[in-house]
Protein backbone atom coordinates (compact mmCIF):
# COMPACT_ATOMS: atom_id res chain seq x y z
CA UNK A 1 0.00 0.00 0.00
CA UNK A 2 1.49 3.39 -0.93
CA UNK A 3 2.27 6.12 1.58
CA UNK A 4 -0.19 8.03 2.90
CA UNK A 5 -0.19 12.11 2.12
CA UNK A 6 -1.98 14.85 3.69
CA UNK A 7 -3.87 17.34 2.26
CA UNK A 8 -1.22 19.86 4.33
CA UNK A 9 0.99 18.52 2.13
CA UNK A 10 0.05 20.95 -0.31
CA UNK A 11 -0.01 23.61 2.66
CA UNK A 12 3.95 23.45 3.48
CA UNK A 13 5.42 23.55 -0.29
CA UNK A 14 3.68 26.58 -0.42
CA UNK A 15 4.60 28.06 2.27
CA UNK A 16 8.26 26.82 1.99
CA UNK A 17 8.33 28.06 -1.66
CA UNK A 18 7.13 31.32 -0.78
CA UNK A 19 9.69 31.55 1.99
CA UNK A 20 12.38 30.59 -0.76
CA UNK A 21 11.29 33.41 -3.21
CA UNK A 22 13.40 35.87 -1.21
CA UNK A 23 11.27 39.15 -2.93
CA UNK A 24 12.02 37.22 -6.33
CA UNK A 25 9.18 36.50 -8.29
CA UNK A 26 9.80 32.79 -7.73
CA UNK A 27 12.44 30.54 -6.21
CA UNK A 28 15.13 28.76 -8.32
CA UNK A 29 15.53 24.94 -8.43
CA UNK A 30 18.76 25.66 -6.57
CA UNK A 31 17.01 27.43 -3.58
CA UNK A 32 14.95 24.24 -2.63
CA UNK A 33 17.13 22.43 0.03
CA UNK A 34 15.89 18.61 0.47
CA UNK A 35 17.05 18.76 4.29
CA UNK A 36 14.52 21.66 5.08
CA UNK A 37 11.56 19.70 3.71
CA UNK A 38 12.04 15.76 5.08
CA UNK A 39 8.34 15.25 5.31
CA UNK A 40 8.23 16.42 1.68
CA UNK A 41 10.42 14.30 -0.32
CA UNK A 42 8.45 11.32 -1.27
CA UNK A 43 5.82 13.00 -2.74
CA UNK A 44 7.42 15.78 -4.36
CA UNK A 45 7.13 16.13 -8.02
CA UNK A 46 9.69 18.15 -10.31
CA UNK A 47 9.02 18.65 -14.35
CA UNK A 48 10.91 20.62 -16.86
CA UNK A 49 10.15 21.94 -20.26
CA UNK A 50 12.46 20.61 -22.94
CA UNK A 51 11.78 21.01 -26.74
CA UNK A 52 8.24 22.50 -25.94
CA UNK A 53 7.06 19.09 -23.96
CA UNK A 54 7.14 19.09 -20.30
CA UNK A 55 9.39 16.10 -18.55
CA UNK A 56 9.33 14.60 -15.28
CA UNK A 57 12.48 15.04 -14.40
CA UNK A 58 11.96 14.20 -10.69
CA UNK A 59 9.23 11.92 -9.22
CA UNK A 60 9.22 10.94 -5.52
CA UNK A 61 9.18 7.37 -4.26
CA UNK A 62 5.72 7.44 -2.67
CA UNK A 63 4.51 9.09 -6.15
CA UNK A 64 6.46 5.89 -7.80
CA UNK A 65 4.85 3.54 -5.30
CA UNK A 66 1.63 4.14 -6.52
CA UNK A 67 1.40 3.83 -9.64
CA UNK A 68 4.41 1.10 -9.60
CA UNK A 69 6.27 2.50 -12.23
CA UNK A 70 8.86 5.35 -12.36
CA UNK A 71 8.16 8.49 -14.59
CA UNK A 72 10.94 10.28 -14.14
CA UNK A 73 12.74 10.80 -17.72
CA UNK A 74 8.76 10.81 -20.10
CA UNK A 75 6.93 13.15 -20.94
CA UNK A 76 3.61 14.74 -18.87
CA UNK A 77 1.01 12.67 -20.50
CA UNK A 78 2.71 9.80 -22.61
CA UNK A 79 1.15 7.31 -20.08
CA UNK A 80 -2.57 8.84 -20.07
CA UNK A 81 -5.06 6.89 -21.32
CA UNK A 82 -6.47 9.27 -23.59
CA UNK A 83 -5.51 12.37 -26.31
CA UNK A 84 -8.44 14.08 -23.10
CA UNK A 85 -6.47 12.92 -20.61
CA UNK A 86 -2.63 13.95 -21.69
CA UNK A 87 -3.94 17.32 -22.86
CA UNK A 88 -5.65 18.12 -19.51
CA UNK A 89 -2.29 16.98 -17.67
CA UNK A 90 -0.53 19.24 -20.03
CA UNK A 91 -2.65 21.80 -19.67
CA UNK A 92 -1.72 22.51 -16.03
CA UNK A 93 1.59 22.94 -16.32
CA UNK A 94 1.49 25.04 -19.31
CA UNK A 95 -0.57 27.46 -17.10
CA UNK A 96 2.51 27.78 -14.73
CA UNK A 97 5.24 27.88 -17.00
CA UNK A 98 3.29 30.38 -19.10
CA UNK A 99 1.76 32.55 -16.15
CA UNK A 100 4.74 31.91 -13.99
CA UNK A 101 1.45 31.82 -11.31
CA UNK A 102 1.09 28.56 -8.66
CA UNK A 103 -1.60 27.08 -9.16
CA UNK A 104 -4.03 24.70 -7.59
CA UNK A 105 -6.33 22.04 -9.50
CA UNK A 106 -8.97 19.29 -8.53
CA UNK A 107 -9.79 16.81 -10.48
CA UNK A 108 -10.55 12.79 -10.43
CA UNK A 109 -9.10 10.00 -13.06
CA UNK A 110 -11.30 7.12 -13.33
CA UNK A 111 -9.45 3.50 -12.89
CA UNK A 112 -10.02 0.57 -15.91
CA UNK A 113 -12.38 -1.16 -12.82
CA UNK A 114 -14.45 1.91 -13.14
CA UNK A 115 -14.09 3.30 -9.86
CA UNK A 116 -13.53 7.17 -9.62
CA UNK A 117 -10.76 8.67 -7.05
CA UNK A 118 -10.64 12.18 -6.78
CA UNK A 119 -7.40 13.92 -6.81
CA UNK A 120 -5.65 17.62 -6.24
CA UNK A 121 -2.50 19.09 -7.22
CA UNK A 122 -0.42 22.01 -6.48
CA UNK A 123 2.01 23.51 -9.21
CA UNK A 124 4.43 25.72 -8.17
CA UNK A 125 7.05 27.87 -10.50
CA UNK A 126 10.85 28.09 -10.61
CA UNK A 127 13.12 30.42 -12.30
CA UNK A 128 16.74 29.88 -12.68
CA UNK A 129 16.93 33.80 -13.98
CA UNK A 130 13.71 34.99 -11.58
CA UNK A 131 11.90 35.66 -14.95
CA UNK A 132 11.39 32.68 -17.28
CA UNK A 133 9.48 29.51 -15.62
CA UNK A 134 12.00 26.91 -16.24
CA UNK A 135 10.92 23.99 -13.82
CA UNK A 136 8.28 23.27 -11.88
CA UNK A 137 7.62 21.83 -8.49
CA UNK A 138 4.60 20.20 -7.31
CA UNK A 139 2.74 17.64 -4.81
CA UNK A 140 -0.10 15.66 -5.82
CA UNK A 141 -2.58 13.94 -3.13
CA UNK A 142 -5.17 11.75 -4.16
CA UNK A 143 -8.41 10.87 -2.50
CA UNK A 144 -9.46 6.76 -2.22
CA UNK A 145 -13.16 6.10 -1.04
CA UNK A 146 -12.09 2.62 -0.20
CA UNK A 147 -9.44 0.53 0.29
CA UNK A 148 -7.18 0.17 -2.61
CA UNK A 149 -4.68 -2.55 -3.25
CA UNK A 150 -2.19 -1.45 -5.64
CA UNK A 151 -0.40 -3.84 -8.04
CA UNK A 152 1.81 -3.09 -11.32
CA UNK A 153 -0.14 -0.93 -13.87
CA UNK A 154 -3.59 -0.45 -11.83
CA UNK A 155 -3.63 3.33 -12.87
CA UNK A 156 -2.68 2.13 -16.70
CA UNK A 157 -5.50 3.35 -18.69
CA UNK A 158 -7.02 5.91 -16.35
CA UNK A 159 -8.91 8.66 -17.68
CA UNK A 160 -7.75 12.60 -16.09
CA UNK A 161 -10.38 14.46 -15.94
CA UNK A 162 -9.26 18.12 -14.55
CA UNK A 163 -12.87 20.09 -12.66
CA UNK A 164 -11.17 23.14 -11.44
CA UNK A 165 -7.87 25.36 -12.00
CA UNK A 166 -7.23 28.38 -9.46
CA UNK A 167 -4.84 30.53 -9.54
CA UNK A 168 -3.28 30.45 -5.71
CA UNK A 169 -2.06 34.45 -4.23
CA UNK A 170 -2.18 34.07 -0.58
CA UNK A 171 -1.78 31.15 2.24
CA UNK A 172 -5.46 31.50 3.23
CA UNK A 173 -7.06 31.07 -0.08
CA UNK A 174 -5.27 27.96 -0.39
CA UNK A 175 -6.26 26.39 2.37
CA UNK A 176 -9.43 27.21 2.36
CA UNK A 177 -10.02 25.39 -1.26
CA UNK A 178 -7.86 22.55 -0.04
CA UNK A 179 -10.28 22.22 2.97
CA UNK A 180 -13.36 22.38 0.43
CA UNK A 181 -11.26 19.84 -1.32
CA UNK A 182 -10.73 17.57 1.43
CA UNK A 183 -14.86 17.68 2.46
CA UNK A 184 -15.76 17.07 -0.68
CA UNK A 185 -13.76 14.51 -2.05
CA UNK A 186 -14.07 12.58 1.46
CA UNK A 187 -18.10 12.53 0.52
CA UNK A 188 -18.65 11.52 3.97
CA UNK A 189 -16.80 8.34 3.64
CA UNK A 190 -14.49 7.49 7.21
CA UNK A 191 -12.48 5.11 5.06
CA UNK A 192 -11.41 7.82 2.60
CA UNK A 193 -7.87 7.79 2.55
CA UNK A 194 -5.12 10.99 0.91
CA UNK A 195 -2.27 9.09 -1.35
CA UNK A 196 0.11 10.78 -3.60
CA UNK A 197 -0.58 9.71 -7.69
Amino acid sequence: MPLRAPISHHLDLYRYWLAKRAGRMMPARRDLDPGDIPALLPYLMIVDKVDSQFRWRLVGAAAVRLDWRDPTGSIVGSYDSTPESAAAARAIYERVFTTAHPIFAEGEFKVMSGAIHDASVLVLPLSDDGADVNMAVSTLVARFNFRVTASTDWLKGARVKVHYVMDVHDVAELEKRCLEWGRDSAGGNDAAEDLPQ
